[in-house]
């Protein structure tokens, strides 16, 4: 891969399902210091827009791996737990596909006073704080398997803190690190042998291609950051929706069922019941039309799921805080970029990417805390600059 300024040099070593490694991830480079580079995801809905169908089969892949590896192996009980904010859609697919009595976990960036948090850092991440808010799971006390889901797995040390967090707390006999890309060394996972026996665990690795990269960038870019953008004065129909998801939790109301405070099978299956009956309020009128489901930071599964159930030409993928540089290349993955503020935080900054690469003609924004109107205007003047006609703000709180 060789565009613009940099070249960064893929080879795949262990490819489980014999799957083609340019179906599933672009390079770009981003405002990063400690890693000047990001693996785009093609498949996860996250910068860019997929099918959601097949989103979500990426958790039943990986799954398809796992119970290969584990074939004959007694282990149906534990958690998963993923990492915001990229991995929290796909590790609930895995939990959604997984066998036995599992829970399941998201990893947040939102401070919640009324719940007790587990705390660790991810360290080469441009947001390191995550909290896990795990009071109202029971497998995470009592279950012996704890697997851990990203989209991508480099050192491992992210895994390993919360690993060395949970067994001085909540002792495991094994922890499985589940990723679409997994790029550990040999040197990193003899390290992991000796930490294996210092915390009397076992950590395993599920993955659908290993291997390793090498990434140059031959000249700093000179990177300035996109200023507000003047107001629009063009026709978007804009038009608001508000979902019923039945159970909520804290006083901002988050969505029980999201994975934040911890979700077990029955609470899955009240979720797909949900997703089932309020599917109807959402209707695509032209199913000849592209349209786009847009989820928002750590908001990804809950959209990709009503995406899945809708008729039409429906695409899927969510804002992002990850500040990821824009270029107008055709084989560069990101080539517009809108900034917005959070819908959670309005001091923490949003990008939207690519909103016209599939000449979308309607979006429906999911976002899952209730709003006052006013702080839609900066995303709605968002899409006025786009040719996008129609924009449904979908609020379920």
């Amino acid at each position: 891969m060789n565009y613009l300024n940099f070249k960064c040099d893929i080879n795949i070593e262990e490819n489980p399902l014999n799957l083609n490694i340019d179906d599933y991830l672009q390079v770009g480079i981003r405002n990063n210091p400690k890693r000047r580079f990001l693996f785009v995801s093609k498949v996860l809905g996250k910068h860019l827009a997929c099918k959601p169908k097949i989103m979500d089969e990426i958790g039943e892949s990986i799954v398809e791996v796992y119970n290969t590896k584990n074939k004959g192996l007694e282990n149906n009980k534990g958690t998963v737990i993923s990492f915001a904010e990229t991995g929290t859609a796909l590790g609930h697919s895995v939990f959604n596909y997984l066998d036995g009595d599992y829970e399941f976990i998201h990893t947040t960036r939102e401070k919640v006073d009324e719940y007790k948090s587990l705390e660790f850092l991810e360290e080469h991440s441009h947001a390191t704080d995550h909290n896990i808010y795990f009071e109202e799971l029971e497998n995470i006390y009592y279950g012996d398997h704890i697997l851990l889901v990203d989209d991508e797995i480099t050192t491992a040390n992210t895994c390993i803190n919360i690993i060395r967090k949970i067994q001085s707390i909540y002792p495991k006999k094994k922890y499985t690190i589940c990723s679409i890309l997994n790029w550990v060394s040999n040197e990193n996972i003899d390290k992991i042998k000796k930490i294996e026996k210092e915390l009397k665990c076992s950590i395993e690795f599920v993955y659908l291609f290993k291997g390793n990269f090498d990434f140059n960038i031959s000249e700093e870019i000179q990177y300035k950051e996109i200023e507000d953008l003047k107001i629009s004065e063009k026709n978007l129909c804009v038009n608001y929706i508000n979902l019923d998801m039945k159970d909520y939790i804290g006083n901002k109301r988050y969505i029980k069922y999201s994975g934040r405070f911890g979700i077990n099978k029955n609470d899955q299956a009240n979720l797909i019941k949900v997703i089932k009956r309020e599917k109807n309020k959402l209707e695509v009128k032209n199913k000849e039309d592209n349209i786009l489901v847009l989820g928002s930071e750590e908001f990804m599964y809950v959209p990709m799921m009503f995406a899945k159930e809708m008729e039409g030409n429906i695409y899927y993928h969510s804002t992002s805080r990850s500040p990821i540089i824009e270029n107008k290349n055709q084989n560069y993955p990101i080539n517009t970029k809108f900034k917005l503020n959070s819908f959670y935080n309005e001091e923490t900054v949003n990008y939207v990417y690519n909103l016209e690469k599939n000449d979308y003609k309607e979006c429906f924004l999911f976002v899952e805390l209730r709003q006052d109107k006013k702080k839609y205007e900066k995303i709605i003047n968002i899409f006025k600059q786009t040719n996008i006609e129609k924009l449904n703000i979908v609020v379920c709180s």
